[in-house]
């Protein structure tokens, strides 16, 4: 299959990733990168996904980080790492020197003294250790800082709220006769399920939510942390590592395709009716309305004009206060009517959505969701109505929509937390579980799951986004290069294999123009939109059974005319030989300007690359 790409066509930036160096003592593997440990396993398994030592601002952004003075030693019995780290930001200063140690025995040690060199405003410094998101349901045994202990599991569901308090060691089980405990000292620690934000972890972190922040560590200050892990193997083997080569297999049919709908803010909406013939065709276009921003009628007959251009439906996303439901209602509906369409559907977003709160917490003065949804169904309006939430996933699990809505929907970003490429493709595992929890607080309810986006539309924990100038990799940041390149297609077809495969109604993957957008502000197309226009060309057709015989290729297959087509992508950055049915016929790869290229024969899949295949439907092959 091929693919070899620039760095530039893959991600949008030229920016050169960070280096990563494998660490190895025995057994025990580390990878060491910026100065953290990712993908810690013993004897082949993954015991933790990473401990970091990091900064956090006001907004909770990232302090850019300056490492010095780094020293490495490794032989077959031991690693040591050392080096001094520099926080720098507009706020402060903060310097840490960090120690890592490693024995074959499966004891890794990492310790931290830092100092502040000036008043230093943070909302969180020091350690945060991330347990892999696998561990889900498994047994979990916390040692308090009182000495106590208690025996509980990792949620199965993704929990809205921390599961595990004031925690000085945690222990479970990666393996059968493999225990790892994990011990944290320098100040109080507590756990928060990071999958509500897509993460593929369990995150342990310094310092409890429920304290002031940000704090200020005063100039002069010390502050010194240390994380122990400790291993206890029983007859364990190895496993070997995830190969570059992988197996498709087609089975039969299995559900259907979602529709496909794109996000649009009027502020760009002259732009995106000015590029509409490059966007290729989607089932809804969502319009954001605010009457308070001054959305009208005649803003939604627009909107309904660029809808149409693509044979597609308008819905509208209302904006409300969510104080007054009859006259809140009265306002969208009269819109409607002035505008003289008939919306698909209305999302109805409570202004307080767009700031993250505490769970099960409607604020004083206002009303639930429930009130909105029957209060515009009173209206007589005909559209399908929606309850959730414009922000992410958290804040709809932590307030889910109770009432008669017809649908639920929430979105996703990929870089709240990171913004790395292995992070990024990384919360694509999640989906299945953060889906399933939806289904259990809301059973019954159709989902319109999206915005899906790497980059994130707006901060609910935060004054703004993260800036990001530079088009680099910033976790936080809206306008994340890669959204545009082929990576962000790779991830756009590894969010719908998931998302199909739960049976969303609607998934949301771009805008039509901008940071979002599948075309981009000089008119050209972006590789998004190829994948785009696949999946919406197989909106409600079939979908057939595929299998994967690797983490990192996703596949998902559905009947289009009298054939089957495949849409494949390499989520890793190493080239992956993927073998598929002998009756498959290889269409081509989704190239920088949304092509489908002619591919080399016989070539493996590239990293971050997406192909096409097609099958005839009378000759698809059985397991």
């Amino acid at each position: 299959m091929s693919g070899e790409a620039s760095r530039l066509d893959l991600f949008g930036t030229d920016e050169q990733v960070a280096e990563r160096r494998m660490l190895s003592a025995g057994p025990l593997t580390a990878i060491l990168e910026d100065g953290n440990l990712r993908t810690i396993r013993f004897a082949g398994v993954e015991v933790v996904r990473a401990i970091n030592y990091l900064a956090r601002d006001a907004s909770w952004g990232t302090y850019k980080v300056e490492l010095t003075n780094l020293t490495i030693s490794e032989d077959k019995a031991a690693f040591e790492v050392a080096y001094d780290g520099l926080c720098l930001g507009a706020q402060g200063r903060f310097s840490y020197r960090m120690k890592i140690t490693g024995k074959a025995s499966g004891a890794l040690t990492m310790e931290a003294e830092g100092v502040a060199l000036s008043d230093f405003p943070t909302n969180r410094t020091g350690f945060v250790v991330l347990h892999p998101s696998e561990a889900a349901g498994g047994r979990l045994t916390i040692r308090h800082s009182d000495g106590r202990i208690e025996e509980t599991v990792f949620p199965e569901a993704v929990s809205p709220d921390q599961p595990a308090f004031d925690i000085s060691a945690l222990t479970h089980e990666p393996a059968p006769g493999l225990i790892c405990t994990v011990a944290v000292e320098g100040d109080a620690f507590e756990m928060e399920d990071q999958r509500n934000w897509t993460d593929a972890s369990f995150k342990t972190y310094v310092r409890p939510l429920s304290k002031p922040r940000p704090y200020v560590i005063a100039k002069g200050a010390k502050d010194i942390q240390r994380v122990t892990v400790s291993i206890e193997a029983k007859a364990l083997a190895a496993r070997p590592g995830t190969a570059l080569k992988a197996m498709l297999t087609l089975g039969g049919p299995i559900g259907r395709m979602p529709s496909m709908a794109l996000f649009l803010d009027p502020d760009e909406l002259p732009s995106a009716l000015a590029g509409a013939a490059l966007l290729g065709p989607a089932q809804d276009v969502i319009i954001r309305f605010d009457s308070a921003r001054g959305h009208d009628g005649r803003m939604l007959g627009k909107a309904a004009d660029l809808a149409a251009t693509i044979d597609a439906r308008l819905a509208i996303e209302a904006v409300v206060d969510a104080v007054d439901p009859r006259a809140e209602a009265r306002t969208v509906a009269n819109a409607v009517r002035s505008s003289g369409i008939e919306p698909s559907a209305v999302l109805i977003s409570p202004r307080r959505e767009f700031r993250t709160r505490q769970s099960n917490l409607v604020p004083a003065g206002e009303r639930p969701v429930s009130d909105l949804v029957d209060a515009l169904k009173a209206t007589g309006i005909r559209a399908a109505i929606g309850a959730g939430t414009p922000s992410l996933f958290t804040e709809f699990n932590r307030n889910p929509p109770s009432g008669d809505a017809d649908f639920v929907f929430f979105g996703n970003a990929a870089i709240v937390h990171a913004a790395d490429d292995l992070s990024v493709m990384g919360t694509l595992s999640v989906y299945p579980s953060v889906i399933a929890t939806a289904r259990r607080l809301c059973p019954g309810k159709p989902i319109w799951l999206g915005p899906c986006t790497i980059g994130m539309r707006h901060n609910p924990y935060g004054q703004a986004v993260a800036a990001n100038p530079a088009l680099s990799r910033v976790p936080g940041a809206g306008n994340d290069p890669r959204q545009g390149a082929l990576f962000g297609a790779a991830f756009a077809v590894g969010v719908a294999a998931r998302a199909a495969a739960a049976e969303v109604d609607r998934l949301i993957l771009a805008a039509p123009i901008g940071v979002f957008g599948l075309v981009d502000d000089l008119g050209r197309r972006r590789p998004l939109q190829a994948v785009h226009a696949e999946l919406s060309a197989a909106a409600g057709a079939r979908r057939y059974d595929v299998v994967v015989d690797h983490p990192g290729i996703a596949a998902i297959a559905y009947g289009l005319g009298q054939d089957i087509r495949v849409l494949v992508a390499n989520l890793t950055p190493d080239a992956v030989e993927v073998s598929v049915p002998r009756s498959a016929q290889l269409l081509g790869l989704i190239d920088e300007n949304a092509e489908l290229a002619n591919p080399r024969r016989n070539q493996p899949l590239a990293p971050y690359r997406c192909a096409v295949l097609r099958l005839q439907s009378g000759r698809l092959p059985h397991r």
